[in-house]
């Protein structure tokens, strides 16, 4: 965590914003890997309702601001990341590689072995920022997205390497 990009527990407050990152990341991202048409689909007011169920679950989920305004988050579930989205207009400032730190300690810290997530195949920027953190493309998988069947590439992260050291930048706040 920096002074710049503060991150923190999400609260209830949240979940609109949540959703809002969530749907401008997919737009952004995803154009010409997922049909247009799914992403027009996106609807907020489901995507909220999904949101407000995983925080009555108690899902995990930290979020990044910036200018007091919400612009990222990232969810996790045991020893995987389950999203990092970052608001579009402020990728490549620093957000996604706080929010990925923030969980790849996290995790780290609970004594798991590692880390790891899923990415689409054909989403080469996240798989470029994935690499460039310490992130190991492991295997192949497929996902859905509506009808679409898409390739997807897990990436890991080995907590048990002498130069991961990712317990030490996670401050707890």
């Amino acid at each position: 965590m920096t002074a710049a990009h503060p991150v923190r527990a999400w609260s209830a407050d949240d979940i609109p914003a949540v959703a809002r990152v969530e749907i401008a990341s997919w737009r952004a991202a995803y154009g010409g890997i997922i049909e247009a048409a799914v992403l027009d689909r996106l609807d907020f007011a489901r995507i909220t309702i999904r949101w407000q169920r995983a925080f009555d679950r108690g899902v995990s989920v930290t979020v990044a601001e910036a200018g007091g305004e919400l612009v990222g988050f990232a969810s996790r579930a045991e020893d995987e990341i389950t999203m990092l989205y970052v608001d579009p207009a402020r990728w490549r400032r620093g957000l996604g590689r706080v929010l990925l730190r923030r969980m790849l300690a996290e995790i780290a810290v609970s004594g798991t072995p590692g880390a790891w997530l899923w990415v689409l195949t054909q989403n080469l920027p996240a798989r470029r920022f994935y690499a460039a953190e310490g992130g190991v493309a492991a295997e192949p998988g497929k996902t859905r997205v509506g009808a679409l069947e898409l390739d997807q590439i897990r990436y890991r992260w080995d907590f048990s390497r002498a130069d991961a050291g990712w317990a030490a930048p996670f401050s707890g706040r």
